[in-house]
């Protein structure tokens, strides 16, 4: 009989060693996964908002003018986005709107479609259209950039 008690006791023992490794694995998990939640993710969300502030857009109405190419009627139609330093050069544009579009239409409507059969063209054309609006702009309400959201010549 002694022998048989002796083997429960053991067994018993086992059993509350397998537990205890058990219970400790799990801590060992959940613990872990919980630092790495708060490492991965913590630290990246804080880095992306130091990384990437906040983005100050106004998209304009379609822009549709006709090209200045003398053998064809042609046409482009275009939607242009203005990205912003600040809030308060929105509120400006908003208010010079309608000299910022006739710009545009100004700059657009003498270009002809060899203005923009490349790249480097394209890009020179979204130069000059960008110093045209910060000169109507002024100092303090700057655009930093103007984006082509659509460009269609037809």
């Amino acid at each position: 009989m002694s022998k048989s008690v002796e083997n429960l006791e053991e067994v018993k023992k086992m059993g509350n060693l397998k537990l205890i490794i058990i219970v400790l694995l799990a801590v060992i998990f959940v613990g872990g996964t919980a630092f790495g939640y708060v490492v991965f993710f913590g630290s990246n969300s804080s880095s992306q908002a130091k990384e990437s502030p906040e983005i100050f857009k106004m998209t304009l109405d379609t822009f549709t003018v006709n090209l200045s190419d003398m053998e064809y009627r042609r046409y482009l139609r275009t939607d242009i986005t203005l990205e912003f330093f600040n809030e308060k050069a929105i509120e400006e544009a908003e208010l010079k709107k309608h000299r910022v579009r006739d710009k545009i239409i100004s700059i657009l409507s003498h270009k002809s479609v060899s203005d923009f059969d490349s790249n480097q063209k394209l890009e020179k054309s979204r130069v000059e259209l960008l110093g045209a609006v910060n000169e109507i702009l002024g100092e303090n309400s700057q655009i930093k950039a103007l984006y082509f959201e659509n460009f269609i010549i037809q």
